[in-house]
């Protein structure tokens, strides 16, 4: 096996960005005993059984988490989810390691059941620009600390705008928990301390069309690059067109130059909340294989990514956006030999990448100008997103995080601390962050 590629991170670290490399020294104290350091004993942190209740759970997001959270703890695990048939087939894999509970996210008051009592409860269900602050009111009417994966502008502004209500039920919720928002947020904030004052933070991403992770997915990429999102610009918030100002960026091997654009993640919503002085903040991000957003392009341009809806039959209505991405889920069914190819063209050249990230960090030290540039990778997109935020559920479940109300990643975790916990496990290693600064070596 190969060594992971310079500036990746190794494998599960924040969210196995990569899983490219051979196993680091073990370095922690129960090295001997792998069984017992992945547990780490959460299963009773003040002498009694932990409660983790994950709502989504069944489908590609939550059931990642919930095997996530089995790996690293003994706590009892709650998966709630509408799909009866998908809990059915998850609690066949898991056996008794779960209980389920069939529970429509529609369902105000049966949420808030379901989550009282527990010690934590973790949100996958999307898209969120539906869900996300809905499920995060109900968690505050429970009483319970959260955790979610929460990756759309709107819906991040809305369950910030629920900070209050946390804080005076006494409980703490950190909202886009995942990759992207998630750990970019982290890396950004991180680097961001190791100046004296930040001047501005570009985030990109891409991510491959080849790694399915379900149709809320779609549903969300056409929501994030349809109509305006929010970007900070010159001190303030302004909203550009998605979509919009395309640009060459280079990521890492294999993904290499790819050219992405404006794209309503969180980040920009967030960031400058928790990073003082800091004048601009924006993501970019992008599919590939690169043909693939050409396809997007023309669907939005013909009114096909549009949240309207439109009669699909009597009584029946659909908005245009989800037309649009099962036509997309149902294109290699209907024409096999010409997305087969694409996909094996693609699946040859970017091998099992299913992601990347570049986050820019731009300030002053010491009097000169510098910048901190973080690369990684992913080879998976439900791991990538899930390893994250099943981890700031256990330290939820531990008493280490302390704020109360609706937490952004960086306003929640301390950097240091959160690489720290990735450190501890005898199969998470940090191989490094690559920082690059202008006038001098980073430190």
């Amino acid at each position: 096996m190969r060594p992971p590629p310079r500036g990746a991170l190794g494998r599960d670290v924040v969210a196995p960005l990569v899983r490219r490399g051979t196993d680091s020294k073990i370095s922690c104290s129960c090295a001997k005993d792998r069984i017992k350091c992945l547990k780490h004993d959460v299963k009773e942190v003040d002498g009694s059984m932990k409660h983790i209740v994950v709502l989504g759970g069944a489908g590609t997001m939550g059931s990642e988490v919930i095997r996530q959270l089995i790996r690293r703890s003994d706590a009892k695990i709650t998966v709630a989810d509408a799909n009866s048939k998908a809990l059915s087939r998850l609690a066949a894999e898991l056996g008794d390691r779960i209980d389920t509970s069939v529970v429509d996210a529609n369902d105000f008051s049966g949420l808030v059941q379901l989550m009282k009592g527990a010690d934590v409860a973790v949100s996958t269900v999307g898209p969120f620009y539906k869900y996300g602050s809905k499920v995060v009111k109900a968690s505050i009417a429970a009483g319970v600390n959260f955790v979610d994966i929460d990756d759309d502008f709107d819906a991040t502004q809305e369950s910030l705008s629920l900070d209050e209500e946390a804080k005076k039920a006494g409980t703490t919720a950190i909202i886009g928990m995942g990759a992207s928002p998630g750990i970019t947020n982290i890396i950004a904030k991180y680097g961001a301390d190791k100046l004296e004052r930040v001047n501005e933070i570009r985030l990109f991403w891409a991510e491959s069309a080849i790694d399915p992770t379900g149709p809320s997915a779609l549903s969300h990429w056409f929501h994030i690059i349809s109509g305006d999102i929010p970007v900070f610009s010159n001190g303030d918030w302004v909203n550009v067109k998605g979509f919009s100002e395309p640009e060459i960026v280079e990521f890492l091997p294999p993904v290499g130059r790819l050219e992405v654009y404006y794209t309503g993640h969180p980040e920009p919503v967030t960031l400058p909340r928790y990073i003082k002085g800091v004048k601009n903040v924006s993501i970019k991000g992008a599919l590939f294989p690169p043909g693939i957003m050409g396809l997007y392009k023309t669907l939005i341009d013909t009114g096909f990514g549009s949240p309207e809806t439109f009669i699909v039959g009597e009584g029946v209505s659909m908005p245009f956006r989800e037309l649009s991405s099962r036509i997309i889920r149902a294109m290699p069914r209907f024409a096999p030999e010409f997305f087969g190819e694409i996909f094996k063209e693609a699946i040859e050249k970017y091998q099992s990448c299913a992601g990347t990230f570049k986050i820019e960090v731009s300030g002053e030290k010491g009097g000169e100008e510098m910048k901190y540039v973080y690369d990684l990778l992913a080879d998976s997109v439900s791991r990538g997103t899930a390893t994250p935020a099943a981890m700031a559920a256990l330290m939820l479940l531990e008493g280490k995080v302390k704020q109360k109300g609706v937490l952004a990643p960086e306003g929640a975790l301390d950097a240091n601390l959160f690489f720290a916990e990735t450190t501890k496990e005898a199969q998470l290693r940090e191989t490094g962050i690559r920082a690059r600064t202008i006038g001098k070596t980073a430190n």
